[in-house]
């Protein structure tokens, strides 16, 4: 039944995982903006509250990512790799980003474009709105892709190699949490160093979890089988964890920029959670649902959507202006979210009928007059 779904459907535990993220980053835009409308603490906690539930985008994008490049690029040349990611992934960001610089100036995070090279760097780091340092960060993934498979499928190619990787990974990933911790968050190098939360280097331990998943996939499977049932009290748990370091802040100045990726609570957070919604994958996965077919609707304009939520959520929030005030907190966080998720996904969908439209009539038209100078010429 599993091969069945994967080969009618094309869908594998990376869709999944992928619409997932798009979701909880989005959510994560929603709960960023209406942390203005909150009005008592109660209104704030429920926002941290939810704000570190979905604290697992980046995470788990990486993971899935590179789940699906190892599965589907063993024998790719990186040259038709980068002009395929290039199409895909960053010709929606650069048209995006621009939209957000020209419309919406205001969305601008850490440093304002004032002259040619503060534009290159808003491009490069991602600083034209709040969500776009995340698709800095997972580019360099697509990057490396030539040395993500050649650990994947040449080094790691012994099992015996595996255990001490991870050992090793993990030991250096803890001491990179270390660091930033210390000398960067609320740190000595806390300006120099901000841009640190979007290297690669940040991620690398889920970007490595994700390749082994697919190289070693029974044994991985096996393995989350075996602990399937202690992964949601652990989480819950983790989530207990997260809280209280972030509400140990005070209410006074709340900011969500106090809930960070790089310390370890969030790290275990990512990983029980990228461990659940992939047994979640594979059961749905085996069993044939009929869900598989919106989940793989859904991934495939994941990205797209995402690179376009800040800006629909901003006309969003203005197209409701103060009804936002008006109505209960927590129906408004529902339909803010609801609306945005829409209307994301709807507008890229329709770009990318546009775009299949356009490809199409121009072909026809060349036909055509290739056909007329043929006939001319007999």
């Amino acid at each position: 039944m599993e091969k069945k779904a994967e080969q009618n459907i094309h869908i594998n535990e990376s869709d999944i995982l992928k619409v997932f993220a798009v979701c909880g980053a989005i959510m994560q835009s929603v709960l960023g903006v209406l942390l203005k409308h909150a009005h008592n603490e109660m209104d704030m906690a429920l926002l941290g509250v939810l704000y570190n539930l979905v604290k697992y985008t980046a995470p788990v994008f990486i993971f899935a990512i590179v789940y699906g490049m190892v599965k589907g690029n063993q024998h790719t040349k990186p040259t038709h790799f980068y002009k395929e990611k290039f199409s895909e992934l960053v010709i929606p960001y650069f048209l995006w980003a621009t939209a957000s610089l020209i419309f919406f100036p205001d969305l601008q995070v850490n440093c304002s474009v004032t002259s040619f090279w503060t534009l290159v760097e808003s491009y490069v780091v991602g600083n034209s709105s709040p969500q776009y340092w995340y698709t800095v960060m997972m580019l360099q993934f697509q990057v490396l892709m030539p040395v993500i498979i050649y650990v994947c499928y040449k080094f790691l190619s012994k099992p015996s190699r595996v255990i001490p990787t991870l050992v090793v990974s993990f030991i250096a990933f803890g001491a990179w949490l270390w660091f930033y911790d210390t000398y960067v968050f609320h740190g000595t190098y806390e300006i120099s160093l901000r841009y640190l939360d979007r290297f690669f280097v940040s991620y690398f331990i889920y970007a490595l979890l994700g390749g082994i998943a697919w190289v070693y996939k029974d044994r991985f499977d096996g393995v989350l089988r075996r602990i399937q049932f202690l992964l949601i009290p652990v989480a819950l748990l983790l989530l207990i964890w997260t809280n209280q370091e972030f509400f140990g802040f005070g209410f006074n100045d709340m900011s969500f920029g106090n809930l960070i990726y790089l310390k370890p609570s969030m790290t275990l957070y990512s990983l029980v959670i990228i461990f659940l919604i992939y047994m979640l994958a594979r059961h749905l996965i085996r069993l044939g649902s009929r869900s598989l077919p919106y989940y793989k609707w859904l991934s495939t304009y994941a990205y797209r959507a995402f690179t376009a939520n800040v800006f629909i959520l901003t006309i969003v929030l203005r197209l409701f202006g103060g009804l936002l005030d008006e109505l209960p907190f927590f129906s408004v966080l529902l339909l803010v979210f609801l609306t945005t998720v829409t209307c994301s996904f709807t507008v890229v969908y329709a770009f990318a009928q546009l775009k299949v439209w356009i490809e199409r009539a121009v072909f026809k038209k060349g036909e055509a007059a290739g056909g007329h100078r043929h006939a001319n010429a007999h």
